[in-house]
């Protein structure tokens, strides 16, 4: 049974959404499938118009991560229903959350939980579907032919077949994220912060929420620092490097939430910070670790995918380890006061490794392997 893939085309300045789609776009092309491309805002009928085979594969979130056969497996799942639509760890309807099977923190440790999923053979949920974007869906595609609203309001009020062992990614928002990991390590009695790669401002947004003081942020993303500016006092859309050489004002606290490692020259943009904290100023820093036992064992087993965010994101162009941060900060000239160690767990292929290398009595460092990142305070001088 023929059954094509509906596309949404996706345009983004930066690197990381850009490459997401183009992932999720070459996922789903099966051997034969065929691929259309619609507006984002395209009514339903619009966007089918052209197709030609008989079911479709209807993607909405341009950056999902899916295994390669969800059409098909979809398609055992519609039987008379209107669509048949994944789980997923991201869903506003309740019906389409899954809990997990076992973490994962890499494209290949994802491949692995899909597969775990299958195994457990078809399990089919039907419910009625409210107006929650779905972001994948697999229908007859008569069925969208006299719908005129936006295709992902097409299975409003419809009778949808939920595949619970069909799970798709979906990403949390990279610019939109509050981190309540690095507020809770701001003190209260902060006055003046500077956040670069501060994004929609939701951070700054929940300190000054908390507290008062001034915030200021830093954001290459024209539509992020447009929200931002709407948060937070002040925020200087551009290249961080250059906007530093040109500012004066003098911060307490200085915070880059996962952004470092996306600098071709972390080292001289750090010390470059110095002159715009006050003399006892405090740097607050997260940044991942390439130690991670989930990343070395996908080295052993030959796979390095990048990927939209995490510990391969794509936009990374510097990479670092505990020692590696030691060294950024000596170079760069701030003191450090504490480099703590982000535990989220310990997926299973990355405690197999360690078992082995234990049994095989080959010397390492268990923290280091079992860091995501590391959450990083500094002292200027």
């Amino acid at each position: 049974m023929a059954i094509a893939v509906l596309f949404p085309r996706y345009d983004h300045p930066a690197i990381e959404e850009r490459y997401a789609s183009w992932q999720a776009d070459r996922r789903l092309h099966a051997p034969g499938a065929r691929v259309y491309y619609y507006a984002e805002h395209a009514a339903a009928a619009d966007a089918v118009a052209e197709v030609e085979e008989s079911h479709v594969l209807v993607i909405t979130d341009p950056m999902l991560l899916a295994g390669d056969d969800l059409a098909t497996s979809l398609l055992g799942a519609l039987g008379d229903a209107d669509a048949a639509v994944p789980v997923s760890n991201v869903a506003t309807n309740p019906t389409q959350h899954v809990d997990l099977p076992s973490l994962y923190m890499t494209l290949r440790e994802l491949e692995l939980v899909i597969s775990q999923m299958k195994s457990r053979g078809p399990q089919v949920e039907r419910v009625a579907w409210g107006k929650d974007d779905p972001s994948a869906f697999l229908c007859r595609t008569e069925f969208l032919d006299a719908i005129r609203t936006p295709i992902h309001h097409a299975l409003d009020g419809r009778t949808v077949a939920i595949s619970r062992s069909d799970y798709v990614h979906r990403w949390a928002s990279m610019r939109g994220q509050v981190r309540e990991d690095l507020l809770v390590r701001i003190p209260t009695d902060a006055k003046s912060i500077l956040e670069f790669g501060c994004g929609e401002g939701s951070l700054g947004y929940a300190i000054k929420q908390r507290q008062k003081c001034h915030v200021a942020g830093i954001e290459l993303d024209p539509e992020a620092a447009a929200i931002a500016k709407r948060r937070i006092d002040v925020v200087y859309q551009g290249d961080a490097n250059e906007i530093i050489s040109l500012l004066h004002e003098k911060f307490e606290w200085i915070i880059g939430g996962d952004i470092v490692e996306h600098l071709a020259d972390p080292w001289s943009f750090l010390s470059d910070l110095r002159r715009i904290a006050t003399p006892d100023g405090k740097l607050l820093l997260s940044l991942p670790n390439l130690a991670n036992a989930s990343i070395i064992a996908d080295l052993l087993a030959g796979r390095f995918d990048y990927v939209y965010m995490g510990l391969a994101c794509v936009g990374h162009l510097r990479f670092f380890t505990r020692k590696s941060i030691e060294d950024l900060l000596a170079i760069s000239g701030w003191t450090p006061v504490e480099i703590t160690p982000q535990e989220i767990g310990v997926t299973p292929p990355g405690e197999q490794l360690m078992n082995r290398l234990e049994s095989g009595a080959v010397p390492f460092s268990r923290e280091d392997l079992t860091a995501s990142g590391y959450y990083v305070i500094a002292r200027n001088g």
